[in-house]
């Protein structure tokens, strides 16, 4: 399935080749009209003449139709011809209709039909090494469109291979100033710094280089599990961190709250411990202290639990 941009050329090229065939069968209508009619005069007087305009009429009339006929353009919004003048730049035309006449006096040619519209590039690093020693393969995506048609044209032999070999070089370069880490987790100002390189080395050709994006970075795969082990190490210490800062709130807050509390809260404190615990089933609860230095208070708790754990 052809796209819409083909399309849509295709149908101007077909409006530029009927009017040229129109403009072809009118020159050679007319032509071909008077070589006949002044034959005919011609040739009742001395055959000879008559003969001779019959020939030079019936050239001209199959030469000169196709001579006008291919100075005609048609040229759509997204192009732009390149005329020159005795081999000089004679301007930039388009779009629309417009002749470019070879013949004397104008001695007009076409150079080059230029497409202004927004291009795609894939360009591809080979196995480059970082800053840090590290082999990478690198892919990304240029988007760029001619934005002076004359230096384009007149100013490289091919704009198109120039502009893919700096954006190859600028990519290259990059990489082999970064670290791995970097070009992983920064692939944005990555993508910035290439495209400001590329964009002015692409100056220089006529091209405007509107955005790169990196799309593809090949690591060796025993490198990948290093930096997945790295990552989870960093990841465990990152988590003891939190825990041991929460921890230390804690104990601040902990120790706030002992400096608050006075002998009385701290024993319903103790109590409500208590109670919370009690309530889960099956739990036995010996209790100590809860008299003060009364020391056979104490004994006596200890004897009645002993006591029922033996029982039990």
């Amino acid at each position: 399935m052809s796209s819409p941009s083909t399309s849509s050329s295709r149908s101007l090229n077909s409006v530029q080749r009927v009017l040229r065939a129109l403009i072809w069968f009118g020159i050679f209508f007319i032509l071909g009209t008077f070589t006949a009619i002044v034959g005919l005069i011609l040739f009742n007087v001395t055959p000879f003449l008559g003969f001779v305009v019959f020939a030079i009429g019936g050239i001209a009339a199959i030469i000169l139709p196709g001579m006008v006929s291919s100075g005609l353009y048609v040229i759509p919004e997204f192009q732009r011809v390149v005329a020159l003048k005795m081999g000089k730049f004679d301007g930039v035309r388009g779009p629309g209709r417009f002749w470019v006449i070879p013949y004397p006096p104008f001695y007009q040619s076409v150079a080059a039909i230029v497409d202004l519209r927004v291009q795609t590039r894939v360009i591809t690093a080979a196995e480059t090494l970082t800053a840090d020693n590290v082999p990478v393969g690198c892919e990304a995506v240029i988007f760029w469109r001619v934005e002076a048609p004359r230096k384009a044209v007149l100013g490289v032999a091919n704009y198109r291979e120039a502009v893919f070999q700096a954006a190859n070089s600028a990519l290259k370069d990059t990489v082999g100033m970064l670290d791995l880490t970097d070009l992983l987790g920064q692939r944005d100002k990555v993508s910035e710094q290439l495209e400001k390189i590329i964009d002015q080395a692409a100056a220089n050709f006529g091209v405007d280089v509107t955005s790169v994006e990196i799309t593809d970075i090949h690591v060796p795969a025993d490198l990948i599990q290093e930096l997945s082990v790295q990552a989870q190490s960093q990841r465990a210490a990152k988590a003891k961190i939190v825990e041991a800062e929460a921890e230390k709130v804690i104990s601040e807050k902990l120790q706030e709250a002992a400096a608050i509390m006075g002998p009385r809260a701290m024993e319903l404190y103790r109590l409500n411990v208590l109670e919370r615990i009690g309530r889960e089933e099956g739990s036995q609860i010996v209790i100590y202290g809860l008299n003060g230095p009364d020391d056979k208070m104490e004994t006596a708790l200890a004897a009645t639990s002993a006591a029922v754990r033996s029982k039990g």
